[in-house]
């Protein structure tokens, strides 16, 4: 039996790696924004999502599947590690013929024919995620590996950005660091998976078995990630490269505090599952009561700071060059509102109840809204119409995912915990609206002294209002 650490230790081992990925890429992006310009910043997001896209189609839905599965045998050596072993098979076979695809591409693509280096490294990334598998670490709630792991190869690949990347030609070389971390991170895993798998072990291969719940999902996840990451690769082609890097700062934001608040989401999923395998309905209730008022209570404080703070975090991550923008991230921003709660509607109640049809429609009808919605607004409005679309498709698949699993949150939702939630941020608001006006900094230490007294004073009001959300005492 695999030895589980508590909730509690969980989410914080979590937290403490999603708030890696938030302090590396505020060391590392506003220099890499400055130094790479614009136009070069935004060849290196295009093929990072383009890269993203690959992965996404080679793993199929077994970055969700397999957590799930996994928390569910994680009991059973042996059944463990066939589970284990066929899904890795199923990723290796399809991220190949996918790999071959676009390779195809580059015939037919003009921009894959004038960036052949970029498309070399992203091919190199995608031919070796299949080893990463963290859908396994992630089913086993190894999150203290996970965070070693990563922030080890954060650190290694920060020293190494300011080491070679020095002129706006050094894109390449950025674009190889970040590949080189990824492949790091794929390679300890594989390894460290020896611990808990034992690939030595004879079996009847029944790949059959995964492919439906593996195809739903991954029917949702592509639909996902339409709507976050396709805006990128249409301005590309529609709008290119300079409103790219734009798009690019302005979704950095939104992307690095969106990480934060699903860190909580994260470690709940596999957990959750557990729970619903043992029919265990009691705890299942109870984790995700405490879940709603913990997300909310995070994300809306967020999301409203960040939204008037727009225009100085835009020039703190890119510089004066990027103050285009600052509109784009401000549409933005109430998406870590809405996917918060997206999260605790997908991955805490529709997925871990085996509902995956549910949350396929839900997130497919969004990402047809986000494409209809960019082919309008794009052409006209750019980035910002990218942003709107964007927004819209969140809302969407938001108001779906809330109506089939409304039965399930009738009596875990605290409506006067929410309440009181917001009035501690409209409270905090007007205080820094006041203090902005009456104060002047610059622009970082303004930002870091205006985020520290909006957050105490939020805190303050929630202790105030005696808030459950501030209570971390339960069973785990």
């Amino acid at each position: 039996m695999q030895k589980v650490s508590s909730l509690r230790k969980n989410a914080f081992l979590n937290i403490v790696y999603k708030l890696s990925s938030i302090l590396f890429p505020l060391i590392t992006y506003p220099y890499v924004s400055r130094i790479l310009l614009a136009d070069n910043l935004g060849r290196v997001s295009f093929f990072t999502s383009l890269t993203n896209y690959m992965l996404m189609i080679g793993s199929l839905g077994i970055s969700t599947y397999g957590i799930r599965i996994v928390a569910k045998t994680r009991n059973n050596k042996r059944e463990l590690s066939v589970v284990v072993k066929e899904l890795l098979i199923i990723n290796l076979v399809v991220t190949f013929i996918a790999s071959l695809f676009l390779i195809a591409s580059i015939i037919f693509v003009e921009k894959f024919q004038k960036n052949l280096l970029l498309m070399f490294i992203s091919l190199c990334q995608i031919l070796i995620a299949p080893l990463g598998m963290e859908w396994l670490y992630g089913g086993l709630e190894q999150y203290e590996y996970i965070a070693k792991r990563s922030i080890t190869m954060k650190i290694i690949s920060l020293i190494f950005i300011f080491l070679f990347v020095h002129e706006k030609e050094d894109y390449i070389i950025y674009a190889a660091i970040l590949m080189l971390g990824y492949i790091g991170n794929y390679i300890c895993n594989f390894v460290y998976s020896k611990k808990f798998i034992d690939y030595s072990i004879k079996q009847k291969w029944k790949l059959k078995r995964h492919l439906k719940a593996v195809l739903i999902l991954f029917a949702s996840i592509l639909a996902i990630n339409i709507y976050t990451n396709v805006d990128t690769l249409m301005l590309g082609f529609i709008k290119g490269d300079r409103a790219v890097g734009l798009y690019d700062v302005a979704c950095k934001g939104k992307l690095v505090l969106l990480s934060l608040i699903n860190a909580i989401s994260t470690v709940l999923f596999p957990r959750l599952s557990y729970y619903l395998a043992e029919k265990d309905i009691v705890s299942y209730n109870k984790v995700l009561k405490k879940s709603i008022s913990v997300i909310m209570g995070i994300a809306i404080p967020l999301s409203i700071f960040f939204v008037i703070e727009a225009k100085d975090v835009v020039i703190f991550l890119g510089g004066n060059a990027y103050e285009d923008a600052t509109l784009c991230m401000q549409i933005l921003m109430p998406i870590l509102i809405i996917s918060g709660f997206s999260n605790i509607t997908g991955n805490q109640i529709l997925l871990p109840h085996g509902k995956d049809i549910s949350y396929m429609r839900a997130v497919m009808t969004g990402a047809i809204v986000d494409i209809i919605l960019n082919l309008f607004f794009m052409p006209r409005y750019s980035l910002y119409g990218a942003a709107f679309a964007t927004l819209m498709a969140e809302i969407v698949q938001m108001l779906l995912q809330l109506w089939q699993a409304r039965v399930y949150l009738k009596d875990n939702v605290d409506f006067v915990e929410l309440l009181k939630i917001i009035f501690a941020c409209i409270i905090s608001t007007i205080v820094i609206y006041n203090l902005k006006c009456t104060t002047k900094f610059s622009l970082i230490i303004g930002l870091g002294i205006y985020f520290i007294i909006y957050m105490i004073i939020y805190l303050f009001m929630l202790i105030v209002f005696k808030c459950k959300c501030l209570k971390t005492r339960h069973s785990d």
